[in-house]
This record gives structure tokens, sequence and C-alpha cells, in this order.
């Protein structure tokens, strides 16, 4: 199958970009509902709060009226930072066995599967009696999530049209504020009725789970995909990009006839990458041998550790520092606008900069750098009425920058491999990212705001890691500069010792 072409009807490429991003908004509907003040938990009365003298307190709640699973369980910050906290420690688990998974079944079935299990735990998420219960069905929504947001970005890097790719992805990620704001809107809406934000998600997930488990378009298959995505000479062409300098020296420094038989070697070593390792360690081993892989999901883990904070943690604490009243409201506007034209812009201008390795971690880096500058600043402008619009104005150009990134960030997780392994490569990053970063970050926030008791002061500490994320990001771009131009040194001795049909193996062609 050739790039951009595939199945047709409501399986066309287009239909099922279409259907990923709506999973994907489902998805996250379901995490900005938990981080909604209406769910999470408000004051009924919060002018009573305010003359409390411990805002938090025990004593306080019970004064006052609190709502919400953290008010009706008696939830302490720490307690509540736990059920993100386990939900990641659920999708950490299954977001490599999805990944490998993928060899072995239909994707579509791996997908319908997971979102079965994410549609039942919401269901009994809707129905639990104490926080016990909550905690379980929260880390079964972790597992269930995995099955797609691992799946998806590698088929959708395969299927789009060549000159799209970043739009594509760009358009998927997209998602990710669109059902984050639609979660603080269900949240504002159901407060009085915390549990009913959870039996609504199950119930719009379900058909969609019904759908990808009857469907079977062979054109999804991922074999087949992968086998035909590209013709025998485009496939050529990809495998130039991942030939190694000590390969070039060999080939450089061998006769005619030894160059032919490395060549083959080289092509045939590509071609069968996935028969000669399939094991899980496997992939892993060889992701791992990459130092341009592992700084790409070291910066990704310390994005996802300050994100997992400002998803989680995001409303509760500009209510409270700016006393607003209908915080999940704005958020939800904030989110959905700047999101929205974030990752769009993101994917747009890495299309644009012409797709690849360098530009999309150059990018990444210089996004997460200015998010990380400017979330930071936007917690530090006074609390007064007039400057609520200047924190809001701040912490958008923030969030801006911060959506911007995605696109690009998965495509250089794509890029950095061979399409061997790109699946496992985003699986294995979502993995560690988690592992390292949103799994504790959400429990640590909150151990450190019931220390100092100032939102201000805990996201003052935790924002500006999004600048040491960035740092990673730049530090890869540099060495794939430096790889870039090394190569480009010896496929021009090549053409001059041998001519142009030795040193054409080795163009550099974008991934």
């Amino acid at each position: 199958m050739v790039k951009g072409n595939g199945g047709t009807g409501i399986f066309s490429p287009t239909m099922v970009l279409f259907w990923f991003c709506l999973l994907q908004l489902l998805n996250f509907v379901e995490r900005g509902a938990v981080a909604s003040n209406g769910v999470t938990g408000e004051y009924k009365n919060e002018t009573c709060a305010n003359q409390c003298d411990d805002y938090e307190s025990k004593e306080c709640r019970d004064l006052c009226g609190y709502t919400g699973f953290q008010g009706e369980f008696d939830l302490t910050n720490q307690q509540t930072g736990l059920l993100a906290s386990l939900f990641t420690v659920g999708l950490t688990v299954a977001s490599p066995i999805s990944a490998h998974a993928v060899r072995l079944y239909h994707p579509f079935l791996i997908i319908g599967v997971g979102q079965l299990i994410f549609s039942a735990a919401l269901l009994a998420a809707g129905f639990s009696e104490n926080y016990e219960m909550l905690l379980v069905c929260r880390t079964m929504v972790g597992v269930a999530e995995p099955s797609f947001i691992v799946v998806a970005p590698a088929m959708i890097d395969l299927i789009a049209p060549e000159s799209h790719r970043g739009l594509w992805l760009a358009l998927f990620y997209m998602a990710i504020s669109v059902g984050s704001a639609g979660g603080f809107l269900l949240g504002m809406l159901v407060k009085d009725e915390w549990r009913w934000s959870f039996r609504i998600q199950a119930m719009l997930n379900f058909p969609l789970a019904i759908l990808f488990l009857v469907a079977r378009p062979r054109e999804y298959e991922w074999d087949y995909l992968k086998d035909n995505c590209e013709d025998t000479a485009a496939a050529e062409d990809e495998a130039r990009s991942f030939v190694s300098i000590e390969d070039r020296e060999r080939l450089r420094n061998s006769t005619r006839q030894n160059r032919l038989s490395i060549t083959q070697n080289v092509r045939d070593s590509f071609v069968g990458a996935a028969v000669s390792n399939r094991s899980v360690w496997g992939d892993i081993k060889h992701l791992m041998s990459s130092s341009k892989y592992n700084l790409l999901w070291i910066g990704f883990s310390v994005m996802q550790a300050v994100g997992g904070v400002i998803v989680f943690w995001g409303p509760k604490a500009g209510r409270q520092v700016y006393e607003l009243e209908n915080a999940d409201l704005y958020f939800g506007i904030m989110v959905v606008i700047t999101g929205i034209g974030g990752t769009l812009t993101g994917g747009f201008i890495l299309d644009k900069l012409g797709g690849g390795l360098s530009q999309a971690a150059l990018f990444s880096g210089c996004a997460l750098i200015s998010a990380g500058f400017f979330t930071t600043l936007a917690f530090h402008v006074p609390p007064n009425d007039p400057s609520v619009y200047a924190f809001f104005t701040l912490f958008s150009i923030g969030y801006f920058c911060l959506a911007s990134f995605y696109g690009p960030c998965v495509s250089s997780l794509l890029w950095v491999t061979e399409p061997e392994y790109r699946a496992q490569s985003v699986g294995f990053a979502t993995f560690l990212s988690h592992v390292f970063g949103d799994v504790p970050s959400p429990y640590y926030a909150g151990a450190i705001q019931d220390s100092l008791v100032s939102w201000k002061w805990t996201m003052t500490i935790i924002m500006p890691l999004l600048i040491a994320a960035g740092v990673f990001f730049l530090v890869c771009w540099r060495i794939q500069e430096k790889d870039t131009d090394k190569k480009y040194r010896i496929m021009t001795q090549e053409q001059q010792e041998y001519g142009t049909s030795a040193a054409g193996l080795f163009t550099e062609d974008r991934p």
C-alpha cells in the first residue's frame, strides 16, 4: 500500500484519523473531568472558606461544605494525587505490552479490547462507594489506555500523506486539549453528582469500543502496513538514513566487490529486523542503544511530570490563588482555544520546515523552554481582580507553546529509529515518561502543597522543569546535526572516490 492510501468507506485513512481523534478526545475528557473542581471537589460557600484560618483543613470543609469525591471521602491533596498516580501506574505497565502486541494481533482488536476495559472501568467508577474502589477503577482506566495511545501515532505516521504527516499527528494530539477542556466543562455541569461524569463517559465510549472490536480491515494489519507503505525503491531510501557511520567507513575502505556485499548485508539486516529481534527486551535493548532516543525520552518524561501537575492540579491552583469561582469554565475555554491553536501550529510549522528528526527536536526544545518561562511567570502575577486577566494571558501563552510541542515530540520519537521499531519507540517512551513523569508528579505536587499551603510556590517549583525538558531536546538536535554533517562529509568523499553509484546508497532522506 502506498502511503496515504488504505481502506475505504468508514475505514479510509481520513476516517481512521477521525476515529482516532474521537477516541483521543474521549480519553482526555476523563482526565479533564477528574481534574475539574466539580468532580474532585470545591466549597459550596466560597466566602465562608476564605474566612477560615486554614483554607484546606477538615474543620473548614465541614463548616463550609465541600463537594466532589475529595469532600465525600474526606481526602487530602496527597490522597487525591494518588488517584492520578495509580492511573498512570496502570498506563505505564500496559504501554510496552500493547506496543509489542501489535506484532501478534490486529491493531483494531487491541484498541477494541482496551476501550472495552476503559468503558467498564469508567462505569464502575460511576458507582464507587469508597476511596479504595475509586483507586482500583482509576488504575484499570490507566491499564486500558495504552492499547490506543501507543498504537495510534505509529499507524497515523504510516497512513498519512507524506507531505502532511506532521499535520495529521497534530490533529490527533489536538484532541488532548479539546478533550481536557470538555472534561473541565463536564465536571462543572455535574458537580453536585460527580459520579455521573464517569457514567456519561462510559456510555459515550462503549460504541467505539464495539466498532474496533468487530472491525478487521486487512489494510490495517501491522505487517501489511509496514511491508506495503512504500514501494521497493522508496523503502531502500528509508534504509539509507540508518546506515551507521562505521559501515560507511568500511565501505570506503573496501574493494568494489566487498562494497556490494556490505550494501546487501545492510539492506538484508534492515528488512529482516522484525524477524531477528521480536522480543520485548530485544526491542528495548535496540532503542536504548541510541543516545538520541535516551535524550528524547528523558526530556519527554520531565515534560510529562509537569503536564501531569498542570492537568490534575491546574484548575484548583488557579481557583485558590486568584479566587476564581468558575475556574473549570475559564480553564476549559483557555485549554480548548490555546490547545487547538498550539497543536495545529506545531504540526503546520514542522511540515513547513520539511520534517525530520533535527527539525522536530529543535522545535520541541524551543517550545518547552518558552512554555516553562510563561507558565512560571503566570503564577507570580499579584492576586487581585485586574491581574486575573494577566494570569490567564501568560498561562495561555505558555499552554499554547506546550500544546505545539506534542506533534513534533511524537514525530521525533517515531523518526529517531527504523520503521520496524516505531510503535515500540512510542510505547517504551510512554512507559518511561509515566514511570519518571506523571506517575509520581501529582502525588508529590499534592505533598508539596500540603507542606507549603501555597499553590503559587508549589507551581513555582514545578513549572521551570519544562525548561530543563527543553534542554534535552536541544541536545538531541545538536547531536543529530553533527551526525548529519559527518555523514554528508563521508558521502562527499565517496562521490569523489567512487562516483555517484556508490555514494548514492547514503543519501540523507527524512524517515
